[in-house]
């Protein structure tokens, strides 16, 4: 730690491999003290072993906290314990996220919380424990909220409007359509949360069983035929994975809007770095090329290098006085029409707050929220 500078703070979802992971030993690296999340704690307590020498020669620490995103409770009670352990935190990263291989008509996975689970894994669940650690964040003198979102987000488009413009929100609800007309992606829309829920199936319509993130009941599973089929989701893994970084942005830009001057909110993209994790669930050979033969091409970024871009977001002097900006290449950049639209943003704000149970208004504790201009 360079002297003069304080020791901060700094929570990491997902951090126990790839960007995340790397992301916390090179902050760690410059002496500060990192909260590790992760689902698996045997996981979790490797991650710590591997970046306890760091934290010997930096002079910070390290520690982890067991954090399912995919289930809204588990959140919950991982962000009281947090609360209890760490009433002030400096910068929290929304890092974790999860990207399915399935094509389009694939049976629609749910999680216990009837959620569709690419947009609570990378959405949702972030958007519930950003709240709920809110009173941490407030309590730093300089809090930061990084938002670790991507490029692909150009890919959901919106409907072309009569003007000619491209337009997404609550005007599009309606016409809501699979896949936008250029076959590029998910139309840009926040009402894919609520259609791909359980609250979001049409009367009479099968629903998926959940997706199982905690330990589970003993009690013997229902014979085949007494279990409704599953609701096939009309967007691939893909797609999926592209809106919900999409969901990012409106994210950051409703969140920036109320959070009070001395908390900021940002999203960055580490850009393509298939070194990672994150297509594990793909087939053994497509995931092998992925891994190993990807990382050698000029347009792809080294696991460290989009960590590092990750980092300048987290402790940048510059990019801490920016609010509600994105992140790429390593600076500012300006991110897709769609994603600066207001209107969507707002909605998505509703429908997120709907969906993790939260009192309209209420996201933001009183003490802590920005002036008129950032009012709810």
């Amino acid at each position: 730690m360079a002297p003069g500078h304080m020791a901060r703070r700094v929570l990491i979802t997902g951090a126990n491999g790839g960007i995340g992971f790397e992301v916390a030993k090179q902050i760690l690296a410059k002496g500060h003290n990192i909260i590790l999340t992760c689902r698996d704690a045997s996981k979790a307590e490797k991650a710590v072993a591997l970046l306890e020498p760091t934290a010997k020669v930096s002079g910070g620490s390290v520690e982890y906290a067991i954090l399912d995103l995919a289930n809204l409770d588990n959140v919950r009670l991982g962000a009281t314990s947090l609360l209890n352990r760490h009433p002030k935190l400096d910068v929290l990263v929304a890092n974790a996220g999860v990207m399915s291989n399935a094509p389009p008509g694939a049976p629609l996975q749910r999680t216990v919380d009837g959620q569709e689970l690419t947009l609570q894994a990378n959405h949702l669940g972030h958007f519930l424990l950003i709240h709920l650690l809110l009173p941490a964040l407030l309590a730093a003198p300089a809090g930061r909220v990084v938002v670790v979102s991507s490029e692909l987000h150009r890919k959901v488009k919106g409907v072309e409007g009569s003007s000619g413009s491209s337009t997404s929100g609550s005007s599009n609800a309606q016409g809501l359509t699979d896949i936008h007309p250029g076959g590029s992606g998910a139309t840009a829309s926040p009402q894919w949360l609520p259609r791909l829920s359980t609250a979001g199936t049409s009367s009479g319509a099968p629903t998926a069983p959940a997706v199982a993130t905690a330990p589970a009941a003993t009690s013997a599973p229902p014979p085949p035929w007494a279990t409704a089929p599953p609701q096939p989701c009309p967007l691939s893994g893909m797609q999926l994975y592209c809106l919900s970084k999409l969901y990012n942005l409106w994210f950051v830009s409703g969140l920036a809007a109320r959070l009070p001057p001395h908390v900021t909110a940002n999203a960055v993209t580490p850009g393509w770095v298939p070194g990672t994790s994150l297509g594990r669930d793909a087939p053994w050979l497509a995931r092998l090329v992925y891994q190993n033969v990807f990382p050698l091409l000029p347009i792809t970024v080294s696991v460290p290098e989009g960590a590092r871009r990750v980092v300048a977001v987290c402790l940048g002097e510059a990019e801490g006085a920016v609010r509600g900006g994105y992140f790429s290449r390593g600076k500012q950049a300006e991110p897709s029409a769609e994603a600066r639209d207001k209107a969507a943003a707002e909605e998505l704000w509703r429908l997120s707050e709907a969906a993790a149970g939260i009192a309209p208004g209420a996201y933001v504790p009183a003490e802590g929220k920005a002036g008129p201009a950032g009012a709810q």
